[in-house]
Order: structure tokens, then C-alpha cells, then sequence
């Protein structure tokens, strides 16, 4: 943290973060500066090259605010509607990752949604749900939280048995992350968030596959998709769809949260190549549940 003050006191809000161009003629002072291209910057012993030299103004050093808080793991942001300039230096890339085996509460997908937040000037991706049908905590998926760089070790965590996956309850992330994220936007009702990707062709392929299949028929059986997100994973054009689904076959009903690993195809080549989806591996994450559920409970039964 010292560190990080002793560079933020060097650090020029006017320089690579916002144009002075923007603001009335009135209020701007012009000043006499020079540029030292001789000066050297050595950051935890190990000399970076900035894009542009460093400023010196009264005997000053100034630096690129924007370029300095990235090396230094903190994001800076500048809003012009507002014109303020956001530094925000909780990037926690040293924290702990949490224990996937560990005891955890246990909670269920229960009315789960995606929407982006905003959280100190920046949005976010964040999947929430409500834990106990008996109560109304709603729990933040764990990765999320972390992705905003909140320091989420200490705190009590819970683990949802359909798809395995880490959240934090409410109550116990506002311990840690002072003024709240406030929401910024949802999916329409016939398209997901998708997060990790940035290539808009790659997502106009996936919201439409998801338009795609909110609704089908195969044979005697119809299907109604509710689409709740979807994540980039390790590898690429590798894609985890999180929905629920309604399954109507006769008198049979069934409604169960699934899970899809999408993989997106390429052809042609150049100004050509268009993505395509090449395969959908369908997981019934409450099927999958309850057979772990009763070949627990044969094992227990069998032993002596």
C-alpha cells in the first residue's frame, strides 16, 4: 500500500486519462512543462518503458495515470458525463483461491438472474440467487465479487449443490466492499449475459444459438429455455451456458436447471470466416444431483 500512495503522489491526473480539451476555456490554467525522455522508471526492480516520457513540471515528476495504475494492478477509469476520474487499487490478484472441497453452507439455484453492476465507476458481470426458500439473503456468485477486487477472504462462503460453484451471501460481502454496486443492466428476456468475451461476431453467433432454442420441438417433446448466463472458459471458443428449462412430454412435466459446454467452429478464412456452433454437451445439473444424493446413500447403506 505504501507503494502504491508514493505513486499515485508522482501520478499526473492530466496526463492518459482524460483530454483537457473537454473543459471550458475558463477554467483551464496553461502551464510550462518538459518532457525527459532520459528519465529512467524502475518499478519492484525492474525497469518498464512508459508510452510517452515522464512530465516535469516545478521540479515534478508527472506520470500517465492510466498506464501506471495498470502496472501496478489497479484500474483506473474516467467518466466524462460526470468528469471524474475513478482509481481503484482494490485488485486483489493475490488472494487466496478458496478450497473447492472445503465444508461450506449449501444453498440451490433459486430464482437466479445476471445482471451488470457498477462498482467504483467500472461495470461488472454479477449472477445472483437467493439461497433458503425460507428466506430472502441473496448470494453473489464468488467469482464475480472477486472479479471486482473485493477481498473476499475471511468470509463465510456457501457452495451450490447443482452446479458446484461458490457464492457469498449479502450480508457477509457488504463487510468488505464499503459503497455497494449499484445495477446497470440486464439481458432481455430472449438473449444472456455473456461474459469473457469481446469478440461481438463470436457473441451475435451465441445470442442467436440462445434465441435459437429458447423454444423447440423434438418429436412428442417441447422445450421452453429460460437463459440465465453464460461464461468463457478455459480454452478457446470454450463457452458454460447456465439455463433453466421447462420439459412438457404428454402428462409429463419436468423443470430442472441444465448446464451446456458450447464450442464455436470456424469456416471459410480472411474477411470469410464466420463462427458457428460445433458442438453442446447437455448437463441436467438437478438429474446429476440426485444420483450423487443416492449413490451416497447406497454407499452408507452397504457399509457394515
Amino acid at each position: 500500500m505504501k507503494r502504491w500512495k508514493r505513486v499515485l503522489i508522482l501520478g499526473s491526473l492530466l496526463t492518459g486519462t482524460f483530454t483537457a480539451g473537454v473543459y471550458a476555456e475558463d477554467i483551464l490554467q496553461r502551464v510550462e512543462a518538459y518532457l525527459r525522455p532520459d528519465f529512467k522508471i524502475v518499478l519492484d526492480g525492474k525497469q518498464v518503458q512508459l508510452e510517452g516520457p515522464p512530465l516535469v513540471y516545478q521540479d515534478k515528476s508527472y506520470l500517465p495515470l492510466k498506464e501506471l495504475g495498470n502496472l501496478l494492478g489497479a484500474n483506473v477509469l474516467w467518466k466524462n458525463d460526470t468528469k471524474t476520474i475513478y482509481i481503484n487499487s482494490r485488485i486483489n490478484s493475490e488472494q487466496k483461491e478458496p478450497d473447492q472441497n472445503g465444508v461450506y453452507e449449501e444453498i440451490k439455484l433459486r430464482n437466479p438472474y445476471a445482471q451488470t453492476v457498477n462498482y467504483l465507476g467500472a461495470d461488472y458481470p454479477l449472477l445472483s440467487t437467493y439461497g433458503d426458500v425460507n428466506s430472502s439473503e441473496m448470494y453473489y456468485r464468488l467469482s464475480d465479487i472477486r472479479r471486482m477486487g473485493i477481498n473476499t477472504d475471511g468470509l463465510t462462503l456457501a457452495k451450490e449443490v447443482f452446479t458446484n460453484v461458490l457464492y457469498v451471501s449479502e450480508s457477509e460481502v457488504k463487510k468488505r466492499w464499503g459503497q455497494g454496486p449499484r445495477p446497470s443492466g440486464t439481458a432481455s428476456r430472449d438473449s444472456v449475459m455473456i461474459t469473457g468475451e469481446l469478440n461481438t461476431d463470436k457473441t451475435k453467433v451465441l445470442q442467436d444459438y440462445v434465441k435459437n432454442t429458447l423454444s423447440y420441438k423434438v418429436k412428442d417433446t417441447q422445450y421452453y429455455t429460460k437463459p440465465i448466463i453464460m461464461d468463457k472458459i478455459d480454452g478457446e471458443d470454450r463457452y458454460q451456458y447456465l439455463y433453466y428449462q421447462t420439459i412438457y412430454l404428454k402428462d409429463i412435466t419436468v423443470n430442472h436447471y441444465y448446464s451446456s459446454i458450447i464450442r464455436l467452429g470456424k469456416d471459410g478464412w480472411g474477411d470469410t470466416l464466420t463462427y458457428t456452433i460445433n458442438a453442446d454437451e447437455r448437463t441436467d445439473l438437478e438429474s446429476k444431483y440426485q444420483e450423487n444424493i443416492n449413490k451416497q446413500a447406497n454407499e452408507a447403506a452397504a457399509q457394515p
